[in-house]
């Protein structure tokens, strides 16, 4: 199941800068969240892509059958060919995707980081490393809907698919695991974004990565309103973007 929150579509704006910057969503979620970042950017200066990674903008069926170096082996592919078309390459992303914007940092001369909402500790942190590598198999999918506790999970938005794809997390831990042991590597800038009304990126997130990551310049802006979809219209959406492009700017 999908909702009208999906878009199987890539996005490419102001491809003649020389400025670059690579653009990743979350779990489960598509380029609809991530469409209005490249385009502000693009029409700021910056050649911006996003694209879903594999798995995504399809099916969760299919999601389940993608392991984590399928991700992997994506962003090496996308970030190369995106190095010999600018002079500069910032790597943006959000929930999954800022996971994966720190793992590129340690394969290309990446300009800076930014992670939105990132995820390395999940909600339900001691379940998904114990059991659902046992039950996965069992049970594939599960609803996002009741995944959240009753007394806020109705004022929720679902973005992508309606259920999370459990074979796919479980892949999304185990890489959780990789990259963090790599974030000591990481020396370039970093800006990490987090919204207090976040229900899945919780702040221990912010923590786990000061703690490990190699650069010392590290700067965190938080806001009150956004959602965990944090690049989507809400009362931070347009200081959330000058945020980002006065880093980009500032390097």
């Amino acid at each position: 199941m999908t909702n009208s929150r999906f878009d199987t579509n890539k996005y490419e704006f102001n491809s003649e800068s020389r400025k670059g910057c690579y653009i990743i969503h979350g779990f489960t979620s598509t380029t609809y969240e991530t469409k209005e970042l490249a385009e502000f950017l693009g029409n700021n200066g910056y050649h911006t892509i996003t694209e879903n990674l594999p798995g995504h903008g399809t099916t969760s069926n299919e999601c389940n059958r993608i392991k984590y170096t399928d991700w992997l082996s994506f962003i090496d592919r996308k970030l190369a060919i995106f190095s010999n078309q600018c002079d500069e390459i910032h790597v943006i992303g959000m929930s999954m995707g800022a996971v994966l914007a720190f793992y590129s940092a340690n394969l290309f001369p990446t300009k800076s980081v930014i992670a939105a909402a990132p995820v390395f500790h999940f909600k339900d942190q001691i379940k998904l490393k114990y059991l659902n590598p046992i039950f996965c198999n069992l049970f594939p999918m599960r609803s996002k809907y009741k995944s959240y506790d009753k007394s806020f999970r109705d004022e929720l938005t679902f973005h992508g698919y309606n259920e999370y794809p459990m074979k796919a997390l479980n892949e999304f831990r185990k890489m959780n695991k990789l990259i963090l042991e790599k974030l000591n590597n990481i020396d370039c800038p970093v800006l990490i974004i987090h919204s207090e009304n976040d229900k899945t990126s919780m702040e221990i997130n912010i923590k786990l990565i000061t703690e490990r990551i190699g650069s010392e310049k590290i700067t965190i802006k938080r806001f009150l309103h956004a959602t965990h979809n944090i690049f989507l219209s809400s009362k931070d959406q347009n200081q959330i973007f000058n945020n980002i492009l006065t880093h980009l700017n500032d390097i």
